[in-house]
């Protein structure tokens, strides 16, 4: 399940105690723990879903979660700006998709793991909130997911995520897929994202 974590998955705390306090709809952990609640559910049902099921159900979810417009912005780097509009369009398409074929092909069995949100952070001069939560898998140690969010259009959107509260998921992609663009074209670019999503659905 947890294969390519660790290797920059856009992943996404969930079980709170007896008289945890009700969240305030569109408040950032609330939209944390929705994701995480999705990823739950899709995991102790993983095998009976298969991976189109998980992604039927995880796909409206991530697309309210996460501002995939501005993650992909961020993500092609300076390249980005040099894309007509179209092409632009095409990108964020195949960056959408893939991000859902991610968590589908991941979070796809249940062996006892708990998300937990520690805490959330105050606004920053920016207006971005990290709402900081940890991953317990079974057999192996916790790994902490923070998560940066911003509003867009008065809604909170995740647009970052911090693998053990340090690394980027998005310094790590933009690395990759800004690579990709410098040698090649937009429709290149969308290539090597649809071929990340057909890995994923391989496992």
């Amino acid at each position: 399940m947890f294969r390519s974590l660790f290797m920059g998955l856009w992943f996404f705390g969930l079980v709170a105690g007896a008289g945890a306090p009700v969240l305030a709809e569109d408040s950032p952990t609330a939209v944390v723990e929705r994701l995480h609640a999705t990823l739950l559910d899709n995991m102790k049902n993983g095998k009976a879903l298969g991976f189109e099921g998980r992604r039927a159900k995880l796909d409206p979810v991530v697309k309210e979660a996460f501002d995939l417009e501005s993650m992909t912005r961020i993500s092609t780097g300076a390249g980005w700006q040099k894309m007509p509009q179209t092409d632009q369009a095409n990108v964020i398409k195949a960056f959408s998709d893939w991000t859902v074929a991610s968590y589908a092909g991941n979070f796809d069995d249940f062996s006892g793991e708990t998300f937990t949100t520690k805490d959330t952070s105050k606004e920053d001069a920016k207006g971005n909130v990290m709402v900081n939560t940890r991953l317990d898998p079974k057999g192996i140690p916790p790994v902490l997911l923070n998560y940066r969010l911003h509003k867009v259009n008065g809604a909170w959107k995740i647009f970052d995520i911090y693998l053990d509260g340090a690394i980027s998921q998005l310094a790590m992609r933009r690395a990759e897929f800004s690579a990709v663009l410098a040698r090649g074209t937009p429709a290149d670019l969308v290539t090597h994202m649809n071929k990340l999503t057909e890995d994923a659905k391989k496992g």
